[in-house]
């Protein structure tokens, strides 16, 4: 066998053997874009039920808290009215036996009567003016709780929702940036291996894992910080309760000591 015929022998061979390598390489590279694109749509797939959870949870906890607060509200004007009435009925039976003391004891007691009846008018408005003043500053407090705990609530929504869409951004930023890499390098794959090329793959596979070890990290933070802010969130929602709590028993109480007093 002459040595061309061995040079084209082996030519033959080294053609065949790069032919299967490439297209094992190409099976290789569909395969991973297959894996690629499926694990691409399951986090897209996972970020939007999680935007949906939150959508509803919050919904829920803005309905729960109109409608404490139209509770509160109701029993409050509730009690008010009662208080009212209950002080219209005093006011009425104690101005009944007065008048009737005064028919029966008119003679020679009449100046008295008249200097009796106008201190206890000063007195009862006074009294009155007194408490209206008080109870409308309980209303007041009361009512700006209401709305301070209503805008820390809108505002730790709103940030929780900044939050998630700028971390969604960078996490999509950094994928599509991994699949660029990935397809440059498989264009230098298919050209040919020369110096150049090798140096071009291994610069390719240095960012690869230099992205995947940022798209971890980043992931790691934004559990952590998932995290945070949900406790801050239910922290956040214990105060605002507690402080209506404390608003709504404080008005009762000084509401108990003005009855004790009259």
């Amino acid at each position: 066998m002459g040595s061309l015929t061995q040079d084209m022998t082996r030519l033959r061979g080294e053609i065949t053997g790069l032919r299967d390598s490439r297209q094992d390489l190409m099976g290789h590279m569909a395969r991973q874009t297959r894996q690629m694109k499926g694990a691409v749509a399951g986090m897209r797939e996972g970020f939007r039920k999680a935007h949906g959870k939150m959508a509803n949870r919050t919904r829920a906890e803005q309905a729960k808290f109109v409608s404490d607060m139209r509770a509160d509200v109701s029993g409050l004007l509730s009690g008010f009215d009662k208080v009212h009435k209950e002080k219209a009925a005093e006011t009425k039976r104690a101005l009944g036996r007065f008048v009737s003391n005064v028919e029966t004891e008119v003679s020679g007691m009449l100046g008295d009567f008249h200097k009796a009846q106008s201190e206890m008018a000063i007195k009862t408005k006074k009294l009155n003016a007194r408490f209206v003043s008080d109870m409308a500053g309980d209303v007041g407090r009361m009512l700006n709780g209401f709305r301070s705990a209503r805008s820390a609530m809108g505002k730790s929504t709103e940030a929780e929702r900044k939050q998630f869409t700028s971390n969604l951004k960078t996490e999509v930023a950094g994928i599509r940036q991994v699949v660029a890499d990935d397809i440059a390098g498989a264009r230098i794959a298919w050209r040919g291996l020369s110096p150049e090329a090798r140096k071009a793959k291994e610069e390719t596979e240095r960012r690869a894992k230099q992205q995947a070890e940022l798209r971890a990290r980043a992931e790691a933070e934004l559990k952590t910080r998932a995290e945070a802010e949900r406790r801050a969130t239910t922290q956040s929602e214990l105060s605002a309760k507690e402080e209506a709590a404390r608003e709504k028993h404080e008005p009762a109480s000084a509401l108990g000591k003005k009855k004790e007093k009259k």
